[in-house]
């Protein structure tokens, strides 16, 4: 069996599951209430917005719900594997362990970037709505959020490997 063969077969798996809404969660939860925190500090004359959005919704974002929401994400993963024996009946296949274990991984990585890139679109959306109704006319910064939402997806790598 092919790696291509067992990572489609990991995310046959997982598509019935609630995970999908589960990403949607926890980024919005977080921007959301950030940006409702930060109206009180934005002034026209304020510069360096779009930092102290990032940094103010990141923090909480990095530390905390990111690795809490990819828990339950792996949670939910293993409930379905273990849900009538089903690892136990692939591993009975002639599969590779090390293939299956990184199809699992790359389907982790793949909810990963999904999470990620939900955080990012809704931290421009409701950063450029933010600003919009305040008035502050700075540019968005684009190569500064990607650079941020990357370094987050990279050091979350390693969480994921030990999860």
């Amino acid at each position: 069996m092919s790696f291509f063969e067992l990572l489609k077969i990991e995310f046959i798996k997982v598509k019935r599951g609630k995970i999908i809404p589960l990403i949607f969660i926890a980024p919005l939860l977080v921007i959301f209430s950030g940006l409702a925190n930060l109206q009180s500090y934005f002034s026209p004359e304020y510069t360096n917005v779009w930092a102290a959005m990032f940094i103010q919704s990141a923090l909480v974002y990095a530390y905390y719900l990111l690795p809490l929401s990819m828990i339950v994400v792996c949670v939910m993963i293993e409930g379905r594997e273990t849900a009538n024996n089903g690892l136990l009946k692939m591993l009975a296949l002639p599969v590779s362990r090390h293939a299956l274990s990184a199809a699992k991984f790359c389907v982790l990585l793949f909810y990963l970037f999904m999470e990620m890139t939900v955080f990012f679109v809704t931290f421009v959306a409701a950063g450029l709505a933010a600003t919009k109704g305040t008035g502050i006319t700075e540019a968005l910064p684009i190569i500064y959020l990607m650079k941020w939402c990357v370094g987050l997806f990279l050091t979350m790598l390693p969480c994921l490997a030990v999860m």
